[in-house]
């Protein structure tokens, strides 16, 4: 239970940067909209989809540390699909041309390609981004280990450092004597 509770404090739950992904789907989404309706129509869905995709994906595998190719994959396939749905909802003046045209087929093929585009491009940012970061410890740990090896050949010696002491208080005057 205590773990359901905590998954909803930071929002991630075994890996799933559930909060985060929504969030950027959603802003991502937002800005599609605002893209369509601020160009008058002019600006299609399909491009402001694949483009908000790359960024949603580029955004989310900076942010996650578990799961980075996971959660790569689902917001760019939620994101596209949230895109696809956009095209034959808001933008289907545009969708209705093309199947007037006789183009559906064409339509629903470069769609799909972007799609596959979209989940390639999310696989392989996310295992180039984890590859790098295992070369960098891996790297840092051998420079690391060298520094080790280069005191103990030294003999570890420390540059002696002088240590200063409180003098003692022998009070005002000379001292009596006994």
């Amino acid at each position: 239970m205590e773990a359901i509770t905590n998954a909803w404090k930071t929002g991630v739950w075994r890996g799933w940067y559930w909060r985060f992904d929504l969030l950027t789907v959603a802003a991502v989404a937002v800005l599609e909209c605002i893209v369509y309706y601020a160009s008058g129509g002019k600006y299609s869905f399909f491009f402001s989809a694949e483009l908000g995709t790359l960024i949603a994906v580029i955004a989310v595998m900076q942010r996650a540390k578990e799961k980075r190719s996971l959660n790569g994959l689902v917001v760019a396939a939620v994101s596209y699909l949230l895109g696809f749905l956009f095209q034959y909802t808001l933008g289907y003046a545009e969708t209705r041309t093309i199947i007037a045209h006789g183009e559906e087929r064409a339509f629903l093929l470069r769609n799909a390609m972007t799609f596959v585009i979209a989940l390639v491009f999310a696989w392989v940012y996310g295992w180039s981004t984890d590859w790098s970061e295992r070369r960098r410890a891996q790297l840092a740990a051998e420079r690391a280990q060298k520094e080790a090896e280069a005191r103990r050949a030294e003999g570890d010696e420390r540059p002696r450092v002088r240590i200063h002491r409180k003098k003692k208080r022998r009070g005002r005057g000379r001292r009596p004597k006994s």
